[in-house]
């Protein structure tokens, strides 16, 4: 059934709103507001760049500002052409490369290598040549003569039609630019629409000038006129396809995105609605528009029948991922109902809190540092918003959602040095550092609610945390205008970081509801192993996993040495593209593949874990990642100086005919020994980007690869190499190198073939038995590890791995069912010291 015009839907708009006064920034909050700007110089600034930020629209006419606002009969798109090219110079453009700027260029976009704008027609006259008795753009009463290239207006000209976009792009033969399409969402939607109502309203509430919200209620209520009528499953595209992911809904925007525009609009509203009240001026220009518009409370009905009634009846147009979609539903609940549903508020916020807190403190989303930071942001600003209406409500939280406590350290846990994240899931671009805290955003009301948890725990981490998204200092805390008591906070934070130190104390550490160990050297902060152990997630939220059970990663001198390939490369198409899925692949990461097939994923559990001294040790169990009887990893730390180690890499499979042990490092050059590699088939089929196999079937008891590393990203000083010297100690394996495909991000053309070794046994029948035994070290100069030797026989139960250092000394490391035994002896024979841990 078609959508009813949202002009028609104001006949139901009641004689009275109910709302009464704003719920977030009633008078009180925004007189704050005026005394902090009076008493700070970093609140005035805010209040001034308020006031800047806003002016634009406040000099535009209310009229201009009503037309700004577009309908639904244009198809909007997320991308100009996901995998295309500019058709003036034929480089490549994807993404979100073109470059909008609604106010330098509206209506266009422009290449980033040629410049060339597109279109090359005048769509701002076609747009308004198209414009029905209710403001709204209908392609059959456009003027199609204006549909030429201006720049070659003769029609006989070949380019006469070069670079023309009637709405629905520019086509050459099967190629298809949708230059205006995506113009409307990140031009005239985000920049000159959303910004405005965002910044007017903002303007508002931090200095009461009535001028502000006068001009955002235009725009607020110019949308909802028109925002019912818009449905993105029916008028959008993402990467070229309509109803993309199933039949994605949304509004203006898909609903990823819309859930976020809807919380927009209620905070503006919100922010708003007491600086209305009594503006004639807009009355009048208003109801010029619409006769039914004759007050404030029908103009109030238009906004909150049309744009928040109807999200919370069709709730599904804002589906995004966890809480986003329970935040917007939960904000557009207070800004209307509040205080009458103050007890309701209480039970979702804790609701939203008890599931975004599952996984060891979070929501259990993968995609480390990436996806998996959705949930912390978002609950943090919900906490902060919602405790200012209700004080008692964090105490109420914690004690309900202990696991709370664990949320805003788990990427303290998992940040090593302060520089790199394990980019699990999609997440990350391939060898880049992540030099920021990504557990928050540091955008503002998060410093408020990290106040709030210090005080609740007593623990100084959350002061830190504060200082550090400050840029380590208390000047400008908490940066809230409208903080009760600002001087206090920043005395706080100093105190805390005075008596505790500017950053978090971490070690050694295994998220085991999360799936994920990190083994730290106990003197070099730069130095660290991780295992991520599971693949498909157990929990609830089963977004954004790789199949990747089992998968390792190194990080030494630096630089990540064993790094993950990154976000899936989503830039040659959509996320179904060979090489979006191939970043997903087992083969792709550095664990074993088991007859050339995907992780199943399944129940996994850490079965042994011991952490603290010169041996530091992982072992994680999953056998229903391959159907099997056994997919186990054993992954061993061994300190050899102050910033060095080595890793002992046990891995045991059962199951199958095939077993494959990858390990991929970063750019380099590969020496081979103890092999002789010749050019063989490729062992996989379509889908597994590899190439350039060379093969050893019979290699030397202890052959490898010793890698030169190459510094792309420029991290290291001038003169120094760093290398990691991968040795293989399995005993009936083919040794194998390759290279493996990578892009630099997901949003860059830059294509790498990435050095790779493939350890490979065959055999059996559906039942074949692998014990994978390996030992990396990263390594300057010279290595640590001289030589390296298994000591255990064919059918032992146990693997016993003898280590001869540079130093003179020998290590003894023993594996087995029961658990790791180890010993280091000096020249002499005397023990230096030795140790066990038991498994689970």
């Amino acid at each position: 059934m078609k959508r009813m015009w949202a002009l028609c839907i104001l006949a139901t708009i009641p004689a009275l709103a109910e709302k009464r006064e704003s719920a977030f920034y009633p008078a009180e909050v925004r007189q704050r507001a005026t005394l902090n700007a009076q008493r700070y110089p970093w609140a005035a600034e805010m209040r001034r760049k308020a006031i800047e930020d806003a002016e634009r629209w406040v000099k535009m006419p209310d009229e201009e500002l009503w037309k700004d606002v577009f309908g639904p009969r244009i198809t909007r798109s997320h991308m100009v052409w996901s995998s295309g090219h500019c058709p003036a110079c034929r480089k490549p453009v994807p993404m979100y490369d073109w470059q909008i700027d609604g106010w330098a260029r509206p209506w266009k976009v422009r290449c980033p290598h040629c410049n060339e704008i597109f279109p090359k027609n005048d769509f701002e006259a076609y747009h308004r040549s198209g414009l029905d008795e209710k403001g709204i753009f209908d392609p059959k009463r456009a003027d199609g003569k204006l549909l030429f290239n201006l720049e070659h207006p003769d029609p006989a000209d070949p380019l006469h039609r070069f670079g023309v976009d009637d709405g629905e792009g520019y086509v050459e033969g099967e190629k298809r630019w949708r230059f205006i399409g995506a113009y409307l969402l990140y031009g005239q939607w985000t920049q000159r629409i959303e910004s405005g109502y965002r910044n007017l309203a903002l303007a508002y509430a931090e200095t009461g000038e009535k001028v502000y919200a006068h001009k955002a209620a235009v725009l607020l209520d110019r949308i909802a006129d028109v925002w019912p009528s818009f449905d993105f499953a029916t008028q959008g595209l993402v990467y070229e396809r309509a109803r993309y992911g199933g039949g994605v809904a949304g509004y203006v925007w898909y609903a990823i995105q819309s859930a976020y525009t809807t919380m927009y609009l209620a905070k503006a509203y919100d922010q708003i609605f007491d600086g209305i009240s009594g503006d004639r001026e807009l009355v009048e220009f208003l109801s010029r528009k619409n006769s039914r518009k004759s007050s404030i409370a029908a103009i109030r009905g238009n906004i909150e029948t049309n744009i928040f009634r109807h999200v919370l009846e069709h709730p599904h147009q804002i589906r995004t991922n966890y809480p986003g979609q329970e935040r917007a539903l939960l904000l557009i609940r207070t800004v209307l109902d509040w205080p009458a549903n103050r007890d309701q508020m209480r039970r979702d916020v804790d609701a939203l809190v008890r599931r975004a807190v599952v996984v060891d403190g979070l929501s259990g989303e993968k995609g480390l540092a990436g996806y998996d930071t959705i949930a912390p942001r978002e609950m943090a600003e919900v906490l902060e918003e919602y405790s200012r209406l209700d004080p008692a409500l964090l105490p109420f939280i914690l004690e309900r959602n202990p696991k709370l406590r664990q949320t805003y350290r788990f990427h303290f846990d998992t940040w090593i040095n302060h520089e790199y994240y394990p980019h699990s899931g999609d997440a990350g671009s391939f060898t880049r550092k992540v030099p920021r805290y990504v557990g928050l955003m540091f955008s503002g009301p998060e410093y408020g609610l990290l106040g709030r948890l210090a005080r609740a725990t007593g623990d100084p981490l959350y002061w830190q945390a504060a200082w550090i998204g400050n840029g380590q200092k208390a000047d400008g805390l908490p940066h809230d205008l409208f903080a009760e008591d600002p001087a206090a906070y920043a005395q706080e934070v100093k105190r805390a970081v005075a008596e505790h130190g500017i950053w978090p104390k971490v070690g050694s550490v295994n998220k085991e509801e999360w799936r994920i160990a990190i083994l730290r050297h106990s003197s070099a902060p730069e130095a660290a192993l991780w295992m991520d152990y599971d693949s498909v997630p157990e929990c609830d939220l089963k977004n954004h996993f790789h199949l990747d059970a089992m998968n390792v990663g190194l990080y030494a001198k630096g630089l990540d040495l064993l790094p993950e390939f990154g976000y899936p490369a989503v830039q040659f198409g959509d996320w179904h593209t060979p090489q979006a899925l191939w970043h997903k692949k087992t083969a792709a990461h550095n664990t074993v593949v088991v007859d050339g097939q995907d992780q199943k994923g399944g129940p996994t559990k850490c079965t042994l874990w011991s952490a603290g001294g010169p041996v530091q040790a992982i072992r994680a169990s999953s056998p229903s990642q391959i159907g099997g009887t056994a997919y186990e990893r054993t992954l061993v730390m061994v300190e050899t100086g102050p910033a060095d180690f080595y890793a002992l890499d046990i891995f045991r499979v059962a199951g199958g005919r095939e077993h494959a042990k990858h390990t991929h490092t970063a750019f380099g050059t590969g020496t081979a020994f103890g092999f002789l590699p010749k050019p063989v088939a490729s062992p996989y089929e379509a889908g597994t980007l590899m190439r350039a196999f060379q093969a050893d079937g019979e290699p030397q008891p202890a052959w490898g690869v010793d890698w030169k590393i190459e510094d792309r990203n420029g991290y290291l000083a001038p003169g120094r190499e760093v290398h990691l010297r991968y040795t293989d100690l399995t005993r009936g394996a083919e040794a194998m190198v390759a290279e493996s495909w990578t892009v630099e991000s997901a949003t860059s053309p830059n294509e790498y073939w990435i050095p790779t070794v493939v350890a490979r046994r065959r055999g059996g029948d559906g039942d074949l038995r692998s014990t994978f035994v390996s030992v990396l070290e990263p390594y300057e100069g010279r290595p640590r590890v001289l030589r390296t030797t298994r000591l255990d026989r064919e059918g032992d139960a146990e693997i016993r791995v003898e280590v001869q250092l540079s130093t003179g000394e020998q290590d003894l490391l023993v594996s087995g069912a029961a658990g790791l035994r180890w010993e280091r002896k000096d020249q002499s024979g005397k023990t230096v010291f030795s140790g066990a841990a038991s498994g689970r």
